[in-house]
């Protein structure tokens, strides 16, 4: 029974190490979507409103207002970006993999401790034992 009870803690531990990289997965996705959604609709939307507003209030020329208008829209791509390349695992994420670990190194042991038990016990392990038990017998008993 131990066998199958170190089996199953090791795979609900594999279960949990592959929901957690999924989520963190789906994080990473997420972050680049916003990302490319900044990176496009920065494009687009707010250009003309930043643009205007850094040629009255700055009193930037026209070039120069164009490449702050850039520079946000890039420092908004960056941030998003860097984000989503952080692959650090959560602390759930590394607990279920230390305890994945263990559980499958003592499955490992109780499957070589459960085969050797039944070498031993076994059909080999019997023939063996009465051969030595008969040995035994004729050494020390008369003939």
């Amino acid at each position: 029974m131990k066998v199958i009870d170190l089996g199953q803690e090791a795979l609900q531990a594999q279960g949990q190490v592959m929901q957690r990289m999924a989520l963190r997965i789906g994080r990473r996705v997420a972050y680049f979507v916003v990302a490319a959604i900044f990176g496009l609709f920065a494009l687009v939307s707010v250009h003309g409103v930043m643009w205007a507003f850094a040629l009255d209030v700055f009193h930037f020329s026209a070039l120069g207002s164009a490449f702050f208008v850039l520079g946000v829209d890039l420092l908004f791509v960056v941030i998003f970006g860097l984000l989503g390349l952080r692959r650090v695992a959560d602390p759930v994420e590394f607990e279920a993999r230390v305890r994945r670990d263990r559980k499958f190194i003592e499955f490992k042991q109780a499957i070589a401790i459960s085969t050797l038990t039944g070498i031993l016990l076994g059909p080999i392990g019997r023939f063996t034992g009465r051969r030595a038990a008969s040995g035994l017998r004729n050494i020390f008993m008369r003939k």
